[in-house]
């Protein structure tokens, strides 16, 4: 029987664990960006660039993992 749960993980050239551990890297990235996000509407001085530096640095982390 094949294993209709862990198709994704192949696909993008990972193992079951490096795309856990991957997918947890940027579910914390994006808990903290949540934050800032947060502390930026409250108050427009703090945390600027915060959401445009994290979205660069996320679309940098998924193209430079998996298949290359």
């Amino acid at each position: 029987m094949k294993n209709i749960f862990f198709k994704h993980p192949p696909n993008v050239c990972m193992t079951y664990l490096e795309h856990c551990m991957f997918s947890l890297k940027l579910s914390f990235m994006l808990g903290v960006g949540s934050f800032k996000a947060i502390i930026h509407a409250l108050f427009p001085d703090y945390y600027i660039t915060s959401t445009s530096d994290l979205v660069k640095k996320i679309n940098y982390e998924i193209q430079n993992s998996g298949c290359k």
